[in-house]
């Protein structure tokens, strides 16, 4: 059986500055949310303030002011364990907001620290799928200066976290419409330091959630046009970024690809996703792939086996696919055909690889056990059409 239609939520958007200097607004909108000084708890990677001058000084700006800063460092893929030890060492007396300012890992523990705030007993008590309480929705105010142009972490409903294990791995989620953050702050400027490996993995995992959203059968047509524009964007501005990254023209480009990965956050909220974070969420759980990663890698190969089976399958299945796909290679600058689209994914792979150093699966120790895995675990999710096991595992060898 298939699953479920969505319920249909409003979409909630928080206020956003997207502008070159966004992060000035950090010192304001802080006392906005919070008039008076209070304990703020940043929630940062371990270098992201040492190669941001601007985001730097607007953090001390508010400990200029009297607030009092708890910073937490995430390096790699956060558990919920690992969020409850920060927890521990946060100070006593509560928190009155919290900052994730960097990628979405980072984003992701920021909303769980905001939430979890606000609840007893330990995280993995919360999680989708694992725990047996329901979240309440109630958190501090949070405000998410995303750094890597990737999740959409800023405006979904959910925060990620895992422990990749071949045996006993997870990857679940921490979930309610409540945690989306109050401020989002999208500044090109502090992307333009991030290692180009990131930008390509972080843009073809925005780029795929685009797509997958477009594709999808639950998506509307207010959010299709917003799809289109950012595709639009994201399909300009991602090859420069790949290619000539660190070149002091491309402002533009990393505005543009900020403002796509949050819509792409705003659409995987409301229609759901298909089969490349079908399968690329259980290879997350099995082993320590990075998520844009996987995404970069099974992108391309998702596409075309979806393409394949829509024409497999013909009828009006064939017709909204073959369209969809047509529709987004003339956004990309390419032809007309659904063909093309794929094409274009495939050479944007070939230049991540070449340009950027992304490695496939295989370079992450990936073998036959881990595929196994993945397909026992994989689900078609929302694909425009569903794909079999064995259509699964091809997708995934083609990605090694």
């Amino acid at each position: 059986m298939g699953e479920a239609p969505p319920i249909l939520q409003p979409i909630q958007l928080p206020r956003m500055a997207h502008c070159p200097g966004a992060v000035e607004w950090l010192r304001p909108w802080a006392e906005e949310l919070c008039p008076g000084p209070g304990t703020l708890v940043l929630v940062t990677g371990r270098a992201t303030l040492a190669h941001l001058p601007a985001a730097r000084q607007a953090v001390g700006e508010l400990e200029a002011r009297g607030w009092s800063l708890a910073t937490v460092t995430v390096s790699g893929e956060p558990s919920a364990e690992w969020v409850d030890e920060q927890r521990q060492h946060l100070p006593a007396g509560g928190v009155d907001l919290v900052v994730a300012l960097g990628g979405g890992s980072v984003l992701d523990v920021g909303k769980t620290l905001a939430a979890m705030a606000c609840e007893q007993g330990p995280t993995r008590a919360y999680l989708e799928g694992v725990g047996d309480r329901a979240p309440s929705g109630r958190r501090v105010p949070w405000i998410a200066v995303p750094t890597t142009m990737g999740t959409g972490s800023e405006v979904t409903h959910n925060a990620v976290l895992g422990q990749p294990g071949l045996e006993r791995g997870s990857k679940k989620s921490l979930r309610h419409p409540g945690y989306v953050a109050d401020r989002v702050l999208l500044d090109a400027r502090l992307t333009a330091s991030v290692p180009r490996a990131v930008v390509a993995s972080a843009g073809m995992d925005a780029f795929s959630q685009l797509l997958e959203s477009y594709l999808a059968p639950t998506t509307s047509p207010l959010l299709d046009c917003w799809l289109m524009y950012a595709l639009e964007q994201a399909g300009a501005a991602l090859p420069e970024l790949i290619c000539r990254h660190g070149d002091a023209d491309l402002e533009a480009q990393r505005h543009a690809m900020a403002l796509a990965a949050t819509v792409s956050g705003v659409a995987l909220t409301h229609t759901g996703l298909g089969i490349v974070h079908g399968l690329i969420g259980p290879l997350g759980a099995v082993a320590p792939v990075p998520h844009g990663v996987a995404c970069a890698n099974v992108l391309s190969p998702a596409m075309r086996q979806t393409l394949a089976e829509a024409r497999a399958v013909g009828g009006a299945t064939q017709e909204r696919v073959e369209q969809r796909m047509a529709a987004v290679s003339v956004q990309l600058g390419g032809g007309s055909r659904a063909d093309e689209l794929i094409e274009a994914l495939d050479h944007w792979r070939h230049q991540a690889r070449l340009h950027a150093g992304l490695s496939g699966l295989a370079g992450y120790g990936i073998d036959h056990r881990h595929l196994d895995a993945v397909v026992e675990k994989g689900s078609n999710r929302r694909n425009a059409v569903a794909l079999s096991p064995e259509q699964w595992r091809s997708i995934l060898e083609e990605s090694l």
